[in-house]
């Protein structure tokens, strides 16, 4: 096993290396966990949005109830009835929504062409647009009151108005497993994972066909003893090694930093995150055995790890969610693997069963993965067969391993 041990001697000399990426990835999966905590917080807050009234109609019930019902839902900021008050309001964002009651509204309620309100809010802004709702919605109901009922009672039609915009909806919350759900923490650090994955192993992986690409040292081994089935059955032997075992490190470290979550879960989604990974892992090395026959130095193994692994890990929604990714994009990163790894993680995420039902879109992302590894393993031999007979592949490399 001495082409196995020189395997795990280049990957020793490089450690610091990769014990530096691994301390980097680890602090980014929690930085990143904890801003997934803030984003899926289950609690529910009404945003409160600053508005002014400028009331030229009069004060009457409706517009008292009217002003009690906008300060549940905004806070209110008094103006000056003049241009420029509002101006400089709008201008330095003092406000979101502003509504004028021009004179003569409240009487031509009822009459076949009211008297419009007149808004100013934020533009592309939330904030304004939902004022402007709780608004329309109280007029609306005043106004068909008032057909309905004639001359009705202001102040209690006022009352009846917001008791029925004050009415709300029943939730009920449900889990349909016995267990609790993916944290979101967990979630975000397989989310990430793709990316130190990729790159470990395109490290790793070139590090060791550096050292036997050097012309001297391929034709000692030609001409050694050993047959070259045997040497490159050792070489592969020593990368899945140290795959595995980067990868063992990788769920070590989630069940320890998560272990309050991981404890909670069902064991049957923490198996499937972890086949998914390990699927990922697979096509890692491939994809970097397959980088390893065009990396001719280690100057530019550096950049192509990064460049890979960065660049697989973006597009495929790794680091920015597929959700918010434009169309165009999305249909491109559906050619990457990584964007069916991330699939297969949110098709875990949310089972709710582990019926055939639920489990075939997993089952089917893993199958895509498996596809894609298969498809790079059959390049990655066409282009070595190609190469082994070229006079270029006996060319000047350097490695680590000086003689």
């Amino acid at each position: 096993m001495r082409v196995f041990k020189a395997c795990l001697l280049v990957i020793k000399r490089r450690m610091v290396t990769f014990a530096t990426y691994f301390a980097i990835f680890i602090g980014l999966s929690i930085l990143l966990s904890q801003f997934s905590k803030e984003s899926f917080n289950s609690g529910f807050e009404e945003s409160r949005p600053e508005f002014t009234v400028i009331n030229r109609d009069g004060e009457t019930p409706y517009t008292e109830k009217m002003m009690d019902f906008l300060k549940e839902h905004g806070t209110y900021v008094p103006l000056e009835d003049s241009m420029e008050a509002l101006k400089d309001a709008r201008f330095n964002d003092a406000v979101s929504y502003i509504l004028i009651i021009p004179e003569g509204f409240q009487d031509a309620l009822q009459k076949d062409k009211p008297i419009k309100l007149l808004e100013n809010m934020t533009q592309n802004s939330a904030s304004g647009y939902q004022m402007s709702s709780y608004v329309n919605q109280y007029w609306d109901y005043i106004r068909t009151w008032e057909k309905i009922g004639g001359n009705p009672d202001k102040e209690k039609t006022a009352d009846k108005v917001l008791e029925l915009l004050g009415t709300g909806a029943k939730v009920e919350k449900r889990q349909y497993l016995k267990t609790q759900p993916v944290s979101a923490g967990y979630q975000a650090q397989y989310q990430v994972a793709p990316y130190i994955i990729l790159v470990i192993c395109v490290l790793c992986i070139t590090s060791i066909f550096l050292s036997f690409q050097r012309s001297d040292i391929r034709m000692r081994n030609m001409c050694g003893p050993l047959k070259p089935f045997t040497r490159l059955w050792q070489m592969g032997l020593g990368c899945a090694s140290v795959g595995i075992v980067f990868w063992i490190l990788l769920t070590i470290a989630g069940f320890i930093i998560y272990y309050d979550s991981v404890k909670e879960m069902d064991i049957r989604i923490t198996a499937l995150i972890l086949l998914n990974s390990f699927v990922m892992l697979l096509l890692a090395m491939a994809i970097s055995v397959l980088a390893a026959l065009f990396v001719r130095d280690a100057n530019t193994q550096n950049a192509v790890a990064n460049i890979l692994a960065l660049g697989l890990s973006f597009l495929g929604g790794a680091f920015v969610p597929t959700s918010i990714m434009g169309e165009s994009v999305l249909k491109f990163a559906k050619c990457l693997p990584v964007y069916w790894y991330e699939e297969c993680l949110n098709e875990i995420s949310g089972l709710t069963g582990f019926g055939m039902e639920n489990l075939m879109p997993v089952w089917k992302c893993m199958g895509i993965l498996m596809g894609f590894t298969a498809a790079i393993l059959c390049i990655t031999l066409a282009v070595n067969k190609q190469k082994s007979g070229a006079e270029e592949s006996f060319g000047s490399n350097k490695t680590e391993i000086e003689l």
